[in-house]
Formats: structure tokens, sequence, C-alpha cells
């Protein structure tokens, strides 16, 4: 019997599903977050050593009734529809992955790599308005890039491999003229240009006996004829470029796996991160290596690494995605650091706080102009382009507002402005200050997931609201907060009144909103900025109707 591993979702052997090896679909929300399930492994000598680790963290080996058999006990928190796996034995280790969710897998993925991508271009877009200047297309240097980053190139890995591999079986290419080198005595076809060019270099040959050349050759022929044929080539610029990219990509990635390797943080779960994201740029760069030793680039010559604007990028099907790949790599490789970008795929909530920060401020700099605009809150002073680590601040004084990022709210008597707490710390993750001084406050909790957390995000909103006062300067305090509003990709169908909606869809109508000036927006990654910017007047309006907030 060949050991096999199943997992029971809920503790439940009757829907157990095998894993591995030739692993069984699991049901959509098989796995639900917050519950227990366990990984049984049967059929495996020396199981009684066997480990497995999700992510390289090692699960808990709980007591299993067979000698051949193990159990493991796993509690997922957020995940994100997958996960990695790896199966120790005595004398083998297997690596695979168990699709806990297609759906959410899909969703998951598809959200992270869309809130990565804007946040670069966003970071890239607020930093040139910033007073510092960094040049951000080069190397990986001496600092580790962020785990987000590293994790949204790996996702791009096996699409960039599959548009490699398909334009090396049907690649593009062009007919050069090349000097084919042929002895006199197999020239037969030659052209009288091809002879004549032929005299200038090689030996001649002087003829001998019946004279059969004619006069103007004057008795000597060339010993070899250099004919002109034109034959196919792989080497176009396209492909030059093709092939640089991949090299510039590969020893990037070789020289992130040794700073990853050299640099391990204290923190044990930071440190363990690197070692894997460690292998896992190493095996990226090993995957490159092997793109670049197809046949398609075997004669194309050096080029530059990006591509041009020629119009095979546009013209063809698989270099116009390869182009796309290129301008998600360019991103990916450039140097954009952050606390907050620290973070893999099964943390896309926290990458959601700082995609909406982010977003929001670039639609409100749109939406009002960017003048008497300061960003540089946002950035480390001296560090590049790197995001600050909390409380950044961004003032809009034509909006009349102030974006904050994270804002530390202490208690309000230690504040000298009198607004704060008046119980313990609070941080909301976005913030709209108005500017005017009169202490007005819109808070915004972003929640990547409010279906199953729905009573924690409403609690948390209800604290905010109710928690945050200012001092009027007579020994009395009122609410500080105008308007409290979650923040989630969600958009549900709104139908009908408010009161006859269901829960949290209520949350999203518009007249609940205007009302109670509380509930939800939606905001989704791949928004466009239009939507971005309706989203942002939906969060002002309330503040304006009621005279509490900034006006435009």
């Amino acid at each position: 019997m060949s050991p096999t591993l199943h997992i029971w979702p809920g503790r439940d052997p009757a829907r157990a599903v095998r894993v591995w090896p030739d692993p069984e679909a699991l049901d959509p929300g098989a796995i639900e977050e917050a519950q227990e399930h366990l990984f049984v492994l049967a059929g495996a000598p020396g199981a009684s050593e066997a480990d497995l680790l999700i992510d390289e963290l090692p699960l808990e080996a709980l007591r299993a009734p067979e000698p051949d058999g193990a159990r493991w006990r796993w509690l997922p928190g957020f995940h994100a529809g997958v996960v990695e796996c790896r199966l120790r034995l005595p004398g083998a280790s297997h690596r695979f992955e168990v699709t806990t969710d297609p759906a959410v897998r899909k969703l998951s993925r598809d959200a992270f790599d869309t809130m990565v991508r804007e946040v670069l271009e966003d970071t890239f877009a607020l930093f040139a308005l910033s007073p510092f200047r960094k040049g951000v297309a080069r190397g990986a240097g001496r600092r580790p890039p962020p785990i987000a980053r590293l994790e949204f190139l790996r996702s791009r890995m096996a699409a960039l491999i599959q548009t490699i591999r398909a334009i090396d079986a049907r690649p593009r290419r062009v007919l050069q003229a090349q000097d084919d080198l042929t002895p006199f005595w197999r020239a037969g076809r030659a052209t009288a240009p091809e002879v004549l060019k032929s005299f200038r270099s090689g030996m001649l040959l002087a003829e001998s006996g019946l004279p059969r050349l004619p006069p103007a050759l004057k008795g000597h022929v060339p010993a070899t004829i250099r004919r002109s044929v034109r034959r196919p080539s792989l080497d176009i610029p396209a492909h030059r470029q093709m092939k640089a990219s991949l090299e510039s990509w590969a020893r990037w990635l070789e020289s992130v796996a040794v700073v990853l390797r050299s640099s391990l943080p204290e923190d044990p779960e930071d440190g363990r991160m690197a070692r894997v994201w460690a292998q896992r740029t190493r095996l990226m760069a090993r995957d490159m290596r092997r793109l670049l030793s197809l046949p398609l680039f075997s004669e194309v010559s050096q080029g530059q690494p990006r591509p041009d604007a020629s119009p095979i990028w546009r013209g063809e099907p698989q270099y116009r995605r390869f182009a796309a790949l290129h301008r998600d790599f360019s991103r990916g490789v450039a140097e954009v650091f952050g606390e907050f970008l620290q973070m893999p795929l099964a943390r896309t909530f926290d990458l959601y706080e700082l995609w909406a920060y982010l977003r929001l401020v670039r639609a409100s700099i749109e939406r009002f102009g960017a003048d008497g605009v300061d960003v540089s809150g946002l950035f480390e002073a001296g560090k590049g382009v790197t995001l600050a680590a909390g409380q950044a601040v961004v003032r809009l004084p034509a909006a009349g507002v102030a974006l904050c990022f994270q804002r530390r709210y202490r208690e309000y008597w230690l504040e000298k402005d009198g607004c704060g707490s008046f119980s313990r710390e609070m941080r909301p993750d976005v913030a709209v200050e108005a500017l005017d001084g009169a202490g007005r406050l819109i808070v915004l909790d972003a929640k990547y997931r409010i279906g199953a957390g729905l009573n924690d995000a409403l609690a948390s909103a209800h604290m905010y609201r109710d928690a945050l006062v200012v001092a009027d300067g007579e020994g009395s305090v009122r609410q500080l907060v105008s308007a409290a509003y979650l923040l989630s990709p969600a958009s549900p169908i709104i139908a009908g009144t408010w009161s006859d909606a269901p829960m949290p869809g209520r949350l999203f109508h518009p007249a609940y909103r205007g009302q109670f000036r509380f509930g939800a927006v939606s905001l989704a990654p791949g928004m466009s900025a239009a939507q971005i910017g309706l989203a942002l007047d939906a969060i002002l309006q309330d503040a304006e109707v009621s005279g509490e907030g900034a006006s435009n």
C-alpha cells in the first residue's frame, strides 16, 4: 500500500478528500476559516517521524491510531484558496499545493495581484509629486525586497513560461542575407557580380590547358565563390529584448535569494519567511534560465532589456502578452519598499488597507487638483521610495481635508488639539480630517471580507464613532466622528428601500448611509479612477450634507 494523505474538513472522516498523491477536488466552501481540520496520513512506513508543513510552518501533530499513519491539526485563519504543503517522510520530501477553494483562490490571487500592481502604480505617481528624487528601476542591492513584490512576481511566472514557450513554438523570423562560401567547381549558378566580388579575397587559381573561362577573367578564377543567400533567422530585435529581459530578471532573482539568505531577521517568523522566499526566488531564477536555453534564443544576440515601439509588440498576440508581462515584472523589480508590503498572499486583508488608502489619495488629487498637496509624509526621508511605517498624512487644501493612514489617536486629554479617545489609544485604517480646525472626522475601516466577520466589523465602526471625541475647552466633550464607514471590495445588489435589504447589503444602501452617516462603501481592486472618485464623493457627501465635512 502506497502512502496517501487526506484532509478531513471539520474533522469529519465522511468528507475525506485525498490531497496527495493524485489530489482530488475539494468542494467549494469545504474548508472554512476558523474551523479545525485534520490531515491524515496512511500507509506510510515510519509515519511517526513524518512532518507536515504549510507555508513552511509545521502543523501540530496528533496521536494516530495506526502504526503506519499520522495526523496533524490545521486551524486556518484567512486563507487565499490555496496553501503550499511539504510532507517530510523518512528519506523523502514531497512538495505540493492544496487548492482549498478554486473560486476563492482565483479571487484572492487576482485581487492580490491587482492590489500590488495598483499600489506600485500609485506609489510611483505620488512619489513624483514629492520633493524626493530617487531612481527606482534598478537591481536588488543590499536591501531585501518586500514579500508582496516577490509574491506578485511569482504569480506572473506561469504566464511568462507559457508565453515564452508559445513564442518558441511559433516564433517570428526574418530573412537575413549571409555569405555562402562554395568551391568554384560547385558554383555553377553563381552570378557575374558574385564571381567578381570573390576576387577581392581568397586564393586565385590560374587556368591551364585549353582556355574555357570568359576572356574578362584573364585565365583566373577564385578558388572559393562567395555567394549571397537569404536564410530565416531568429535574431530579431524583439527576441534580443526578450532575451535581455529574462537574463536581467534571472540575475535580479538570484541576487535577491543571496540577500534574503545572508540577512535573516531575528524574528523567528520573519526569518522563516526569508528562508522560504530565498528558496522560491532561486527556483524562479532557475525557471528563467531554462527559458533562456530554449532554441528560440540559441542564435539571438544581446539587446536592451525592454520592448521598444516595434509593431510586433502590438500586432502579435503572444508578443503582446510578453509586453504586458514585462510591465508587471518592471513594477515588481522596482525599488519600492515599506513595512506594509511585507506580507504574503495569505495576508491579502492587510494589503487591502494600504491599497485603499493610496487609491483614495490618488483619486483625491485627481478630483481636487495637486495645488498645495504635500505627499512627503507618505515616504521616509532619505530612503528612496519607501512608504512610511505609520501615521502617513496627505493634506489636500483644495478639498479642505487631510487623508490619514493609521493615525494614532491617544486619550484626548493628552493631545494638544483635544482630539482623541476617551477610553484607550485607537488607530483607524483611514481617517478624513477637516482642515478648518473645527474638529470633524470621517473614519474608514477597511475590511477585505465582512461576511463572516460582520459583527466584528460593525463593532469596530461603532467603537470609532462613539469613542473618538474632541474637547470644547469648557471641560465637556463632543463626538469627533461625523461619519463612519466600512470599506469593502464587496458589491452587493441593492434594490428597494434599505429597511427591506438584508445584511450586509443594507450597509451599502445610499439611503441608509445618508440617514445614519454609517454603513459601507464598495472599494474593489481593479476599479477605474472614475469609480474610485465616485466612491470618494459618496464618502464625503454625508458630511457635506450635514455641514460637518469638507467642502469641495
